[in-house]
């Protein structure tokens, strides 16, 4: 069977498609778009045209893709960025009557446990762990106790959002920073409110970061001239090498950045700070020394969960 898995976030709108074959899955696509569909949602809490005309048209290409390999099912699912939008069932019909495809919207709840298993999804030695998603408009911090996802939290705040706050000037301040901290710190407090998940955040032994800043930060300390995603995979980075690089990037303009670590996705570049400042300062909140990354997270994990769906195996073991 082949499934098709769509991510569409506040910046960027993924595609992953799996053959599965018993107790095992072959990643056939795994594609990587932005659209910024949440361009200035953070601000009007509406998605604006040129933001949706940059998602149909990711979609309409991520259609062809999944026709050319004869795909069997399709489960395509919005996050944080359709959550803070009033105009989200209006998006989510154009959608639909454009490109075919359907957008089931997901909870905070949900986006955390299934980004959560795609995370960790192939990491057969992660029991016990702390899993970080760091997204455009919202980050996941979530717990996994023997291999599985226990407990965890959704917090409104991501790379995108904190940077449409404190960082859209041209030149970033200190005040621009410390705003920024203060805002970040504030929202991982709120975690500290449930009991559970926060006992559980502060005994953990590892911390496994997924999404576009870690992965790029993992390139840039690998001095990759092309994003690998093979070399990146559960790639170490420690707490001195995040924050090393946090300061070199709140004092380089785009331009110089891309120039000298050209494996940096020139459409993230502008977000990079905010996402590399909030992956510093819950790494301070959990007490963690270094990070493992990850380059698979909710797309994965909705593979797995339509692959539950539709058969009758639970247990996904094997990656190939």
């Amino acid at each position: 069977m082949r499934i098709a898995a769509l991510d569409i976030g506040t910046n960027t709108a993924l595609l992953l498609i799996v053959e599965a074959d018993g107790k095992s899955f072959r990643v056939l696509r795994d594609d990587h778009a932005i659209a910024r569909l949440g361009e200035a949602v953070d601000r009007d809490r509406v998605i604006i045209e040129a933001a949706y005309l940059r998602l149909r048209d990711v979609l309409l290409r991520h259609v062809e893709t999944i026709k050319s390999l004869n795909v069997d099912s399709v489960a395509a699912v919005g996050t944080s960025v359709f959550r803070d939008a009033k105009n989200r069932d209006e998006i989510v019909h154009r959608a639909k009557s454009d490109t075919g495809i359907g957008i089931e919207i997901l909870s905070g709840e949900d986006e955390t446990r299934w980004g959560c298993q795609g995370a960790i999804f192939g990491m057969s030695d992660v029991q016990n762990a702390a899993v970080i998603d760091i997204g455009g408009g919202s980050t996941e911090i979530s717990f996994v106790k023997n291999g599985d996802s226990a407990c965890g939290e959704s917090i409104d705040i991501g790379a995108v959002r904190l940077t449409e706050r404190c960082f859209s000037k041209r030149s970033i301040t200190t005040e621009n920073v410390e705003e920024a901290r203060r805002i970040i710190r504030e929202n991982l407090n709120r975690i500290s409110g449930s009991s559970n998940i926060f006992k559980s955040l502060k005994n953990v032994s590892s911390l496994v970061a997924v999404a576009g800043t870690p992965t790029t930060l993992a390139a840039m300390h690998l001095g990759l001239d092309v994003f690998d995603a093979a070399k990146v995979q559960n790639h170490i980075l420690q707490k001195d090498d995040i924050d090393d690089l946090l300061e070199m990037l709140l004092k380089t303009d785009t331009a110089t950045l891309l120039q000298n670590f050209p494996a940096v996705n020139k459409a993230r570049a502008d977000i990079l700070p905010a996402g590399t400042l909030i992956l510093s300062e819950a790494m301070k909140y959990l007490g963690s020394d270094e990070i493992r990354v990850s380059t698979r997270g909710l797309r994965y994990g909705i593979a797995l969960r339509e692959i539950q769906r539709l058969t009758d195996v639970s247990d996904i073991t094997h990656l190939e």
